[in-house]
């Protein structure tokens, strides 16, 4: 069944900036952002692809819309239902449609998205003691603390189930068994929770050594057992395994506003002034694609972190990264916990 949806929270001007555009694209329900111009024809689109690409290739949060588009958006004429119907069915993504004159009339879409259950092993690393968040963490690991009175770790099993990942593994250490107690063995969730138990603390990477070397034929993802986001988890696979990579690095945007006016020179000679810049720097989102072979190598119950083991491969330009605009945050410090609440 078609669907014709209200354009309105979709449209954008092509002088907007990449963060309006990021901030449109997790708010919209449909993800594709249409640009138009200053006479509100439609000249553009803009994907969660292109933002990605853009993201890597200038990580500038002041590229404008008129720079990441597609210039050559699909798109069917009002009153051409054979036309959108191939276009639906050739492309599987919303369509804009438009007047003679190219104004959006509306957007088409057919049914509710479902995505394919895949089998890839979905490593929550939850065993650390979570010291920076103590008094909470002094009888509860820090993946339990509630979130809206859910705790974090059940969000994050939340959010691989929606995107058809069920096969979760959970490392465990400090009061490990109250992570058992609540999920037992996952059927009550509707997923599948096996436990990686550390009989000592072995880093943000070492429990993976711990799987079972005969089930790893594919992919793992590995998610810090502390960050919440709604990453597409389907589409980061399917990026991991177009890139060729070994192992890929999701990517946050971490964004610091300078206090003052910055001076840019040569030799003597100011060149400009930009006042108050918003400098925007990729940070490690604590979620990651890892190849079986890259487990299989690892030293059984060794002390590594995901950093340390990264590091490893980065000479071998085995590493891709892929840039987050979803919602994200890591719950390390009590600041974060309680932004995590509103």
């Amino acid at each position: 069944m078609i669907n014709q949806n209200n354009p309105e929270n979709n449209i954008l001007s092509s002088k907007s900036d990449i963060l309006h555009a990021i901030k449109m694209l997790d708010d919209t329900k449909i993800k594709l952002i249409l640009v138009v111009d200053d006479n509100k024809m439609l000249i553009g689109t803009i994907t969660d692809g292109d933002i990605r690409r853009a993201l890597i290739k200038n990580n500038d949060l002041n590229i404008l819309c008129e720079n990441i588009m597609n210039p050559k958006p699909i798109f069917a004429y009002a009153n051409d239902k054979e036309g959108l119907e191939s276009k639906l069915e050739e492309y599987k993504i919303p369509i804009p449609i438009i007047s003679k004159d190219s104004l959006i009339i509306s957007i088409c879409t057919i049914g509710t998205k479902t995505y394919n259950s895949h089998n890839n092993i979905v490593v929550i690393m939850a065993g650390g003691k979570g010291e920076r968040l103590l008094p909470l963490t002094s009888s509860t690991p820090k993946p339990m603390l509630p979130i809206h009175n859910k705790p974090i770790i059940h969000r994050i099993v939340d959010n691989n189930k929606k995107y058809g990942f069920k096969n979760i593994s959970i490392s465990i250490n400090y009061k490990g068994e109250q992570l058992i107690d609540y999920f037992k063995d996952g059927k009550d969730f509707g997923v599948d929770i096996s436990y990686l138990k550390e009989d000592k603390p072995l880093g943000t990477a070492g429990a993976l050594s711990l799987l079972d070397h005969n089930n790893l034929t594919k992919p793992i993802i590995l998610m810090n057992g502390d960050v919440l986001t709604g990453v597409n988890v389907s589409q980061l696979l399917e990026f991991h395994q177009n890139a060729g990579k070994d192992i890929t690095m999701c990517a946050a945007n971490y964004n610091v506003a300078v206090p003052y006016g910055t001076i840019e020179v040569e030799g003597t000679v100011i060149t400009d002034i930009v006042e108050k810049p918003l400098k925007s720097y990729l940070v490690n989102a604590g979620i990651y694609v890892i190849n079986p072979n890259i487990i299989k190598k690892m030293k059984p119950n060794m002390k590594i972190d995901m950093t340390t083991l990264i590091n490893q491969y980065v000479s071998e330009r085995s590493v891709s990264i892929y840039p987050l605009h979803e919602h994200w945050i890591d719950i390390g410090s009590h600041e974060d916990y309680e932004k995590a609440q509103k």
